[in-house]
């Protein structure tokens, strides 16, 4: 399921503009859904709830990872909801995992469901309003925290900010920063994020063709940290 708008910025006709505010980028919704989701996994364990932007697309970089990326380098998942992908990471042979969300229903849901993996550890952290220092990982991936935020009714100062941070969390010259977006196109992400990041690698997703106009469902982009 996707509970964010999918790729609608194909068909804007105009250049990159703010999406308009929505729940979905709203603290309060996302610690709701958590408390749901714990309750529901103590009751069911085969329900680790949502899989953002559906198993596909998780798989794609997931599997992208276990062909680029040494298993040993430090992996931070920012947004990391039920930490799914840290899961599959994780019986990959991944080590050094670490899952960041702003909610702190998301962390103790990641934790409740990955106890029996000492390889991966949650923190409870606003990536936008931390005053505290970054830590640098090899790798960050984001898969739907930039549109959450993009929705946001602070959306236009917050994306700024989301980007500089993300960039100092990334760590120079080998660093590389994995985003998928369903509500940006990737000449919309590299645009947005070419003072900090130039453009790697676009991973295909499937087409779609709507009034003339071909895009792709998901947006996956692999960014390389400039030095600044």
């Amino acid at each position: 399921h996707y509970y964010i708008t999918n790729n609608l910025s194909y068909y804007r006709g105009f250049p990159s503009m703010e999406l308009n505010d929505s729940h979905l980028g709203k603290k309060e919704y996302w610690d709701q859904i958590y408390i749901t989701e714990l309750d529901n996994y103590k009751n069911n364990k085969d329900d680790v709830g949502e899989i953002w932007f559906g198993e596909r697309t998780e798989q794609k970089i997931v599997d992208w990872l276990v062909d680029n990326v040494e298993t040993h380098s430090s992996l931070a998942d920012i947004g990391t909801g039920n930490g799914h992908l840290l899961s599959l990471l994780a019986e990959e042979g991944f080590s050094n995992l670490t899952g960041i969300d702003y909610s702190a229903s998301s962390v103790k849901l990641a934790a409740v469901i990955n106890s029996d993996k000492p390889n991966i550890k949650f923190i409870c952290r606003d990536v936008i309003n931390s005053t505290v220092s970054d830590i640098r990982h090899d790798i960050c991936v984001d898969k739907g925290t930039y549109d959450a935020i993009s929705l946001a009714s602070t959306s236009a100062s917050d994306r700024q900010v989301y980007k500089q941070r993300v960039h100092s969390m990334v760590t120079p010259g080998i660093g590389l920063f994995v985003l998928a977006s369903v509500n940006w196109t990737v000449q919309e992400l590299n645009e947005f994020y070419s003072d900090y990041f130039s453009l790697d690698q676009v991973l295909p997703c499937k087409q779609f063709t709507f009034g003339g106009v071909t895009g792709q469902d998901v947006s996956i982009v692999i960014f390389r940290p400039k030095q600044t």
